[in-house]
């Protein structure tokens, strides 16, 4: 709900690449936590390794990510952005942030107020679900 209220399909328009959300978690994911094991990437987003498999694979057609061997464990394959994945992300982290912004212009001092501590009380809820695990 949040996601459809806060953006419009254009906002978090993918197709260029011809990449979809799932592509878009794991380059973030990798944006953040830096170049870790595929089975890791899958863990984090909840994706089985073979599905893995295939989203990384595009990821490498689009010249998006690259494999990097594990040099302590030849079975590990490592996955790390590219320049132009970075490039990639900024951008879309920028346009969505540019259309954030418009949408939230119409909403009051008071209503922002309120959207802020309610995203803060559910940022606080959601991380006590994740510390239980």
């Amino acid at each position: 709900m949040i996601q459809k209220k806060l953006f419009t399909k254009n906002d978090c328009n993918l197709s260029p690449e011809k990449l979809n959300h799932s592509h878009f978690q794991i380059m973030a994911v990798l944006k953040e936590k830096g170049m870790l094991p595929i089975s890791e990437i899958g863990k984090k987003l909840l994706i089985s390794t073979p599905n893995m498999t295939k989203l990384i694979n595009k990821l490498i057609d689009e010249e998006m990510v690259e494999r990097i061997p594990d040099k302590k464990d030849r079975r590990i394959i490592n996955i790390e952005l590219t320049q132009k994945g970075h490039q990639y992300l900024d951008e879309k982290f920028k346009h969505a942030k540019d259309a954030l912004k418009v949408r939230l212009s119409t909403l009051s001092d008071s209503q922002l107020i309120k959207l802020g501590t309610s995203l803060e009380n559910l940022k606080e809820v959601l991380m006590e679900l994740s510390s239980e695990e």
